[in-house]
């Protein structure tokens, strides 16, 4: 807002209810979305030195410097109403009826007014200077829109015009001036007149003309938002019970369900081991018992020669051999007689002495 003697530059904010309409000398007149909005200007903003307040019947203005003057009367209300954009107005006069006097402005003061009305979110835009006031709102370039510039959000007036405005936990917080500033709603204030913040909750009427915010479902949560029905807030955070209880049930089902087939499985591994050494025992001992049977089967598979099967000259050889063996033994004998002879029998009625030795190589010795 800019003020001086005789100029006047503002951008005329949208009413946030009706209440604040009252003794307000600018304010916009609100009508139908198609139809552009007017904004209802009372003269008697404008005074004299002496502080002396007039009653202005009548006013000449004109949208141009250079443009035609048109004088207008005004019967009950000194209310002008005027478009967005730039205005000059001269001769203001006022008629005291009791003393009869006219007081008029001198005819070579102008005063210059220009207002703009707040931009809503669904003006056009074509750059970045076409959306007010400029410290709030933004062109989109892409949908040629005004946006909320952060950290404001978007807010939807009583009469459906959808504005940006600060939203603050409380009002001592506000540090933009001469705009609108909302707190959060909570259960502790007696009006609707609040705000949720955008995004992260939605605004709840409650039936004694109360609001509060309420979360989403894995959204924020805490002193000024609630969780919605069936959820609580854990950790800031609002998580919904059922979810949770399932989540839960499932993750212990996971659980049991893990331990118990790992039980399964290490009673079935030691189940196999001892299958398995009981296995190998018994193929051990079968293996031991069945190299037994076999070596005995074999010894009895031989047969011992108890007679001699050799030929005569095999006999001979050992008959003559032995009788060496005799003839040499009796000759270092002192005690035996010199004359004594060794006596033997005939080779035919010889029998010597065969036993079987085994083993591999089959042995057999001949004894006398």
């Amino acid at each position: 807002m800019t003020i001086d003697n005789r100029t006047l530059s503002m951008v005329v904010p949208y009413l946030l209810h009706n209440n604040e309409d009252e003794n307000l000398f600018i304010k916009i007149l609100a009508r139908n979305i198609s139809q552009k909005p007017l904004i209802s200007f009372n003269l008697n903003i404008i005074q004299c030195l002496n502080s002396q307040l007039f009653n202005w019947t009548s006013v000449e203005s004109s949208l141009t410097l250079r443009g035609e003057f048109v004088r207008t009367t005004f019967i009950d209300t000194n209310i002008m109403y005027l478009s967005s954009g730039i205005t000059y107005l001269r001769n203001l006069t006022s008629i005291d009826c009791l003393t009869k006097t006219i007081y008029r402005t001198n005819h070579n003061e102008l005063f210059k007014i220009n207002l703009k009305i707040e931009s809503t979110l669904n003006n056009y835009c074509s750059n970045e200077n076409l959306c007010y006031p400029l410290n709030i709102y933004q062109c989109d370039l892409e949908r040629h829109r005004c946006i909320c510039r952060s950290p404001f959000q978007s807010y939807l007036t009583k009469n459906q015009q959808s504005i940006c405005i600060h939203a603050v936990e409380n009002i001592d917080q506000c540090t933009m001036k001469n705009f609108h500033c909302l707190e959060w709603c909570h259960h502790n204030r007696s009006s609707t007149m609040c705000i949720c913040p955008n995004k992260l909750s939605n605004k709840k009427i409650l039936d004694d003309n109360r609001a509060y915010c309420e979360g989403l479902t894995n959204g924020l949560c805490n002193s000024f938002i609630q969780c919605p029905l069936g959820d609580i807030c854990v950790d800031e955070t609002c998580q919904n019970i059922n979810y949770k209880l399932h989540h839960f049930m499932s993750f212990d089902i996971v659980t049991i369900s893990i331990i118990v087939s790992s039980l399964i499985l290490f009673v079935i591994v030691i189940i196999l081991g001892i299958c398995i050494c009981i296995l190998r025992r018994q193929r051990w001992k079968k293996h031991y018992h069945s190299s037994s049977d076999s070596v005995y089967k074999k010894k009895q598979q031989i047969n011992i020669p108890t007679t001699s099967n050799y030929d005569n000259i095999i006999y001979g050889v050992f008959h003559n051999n032995v009788q060496l063996s005799s003839n040499l033994l009796s000759s270092n004998d002192d005690h035996v007689n010199d004359t004594s002879s060794f006596t033997t029998t005939d080779l035919s009625s010889y029998h010597p002495k065969i036993v079987f030795l085994g083993g591999e190589q089959q042995l057999t010795a001949i004894y006398a």
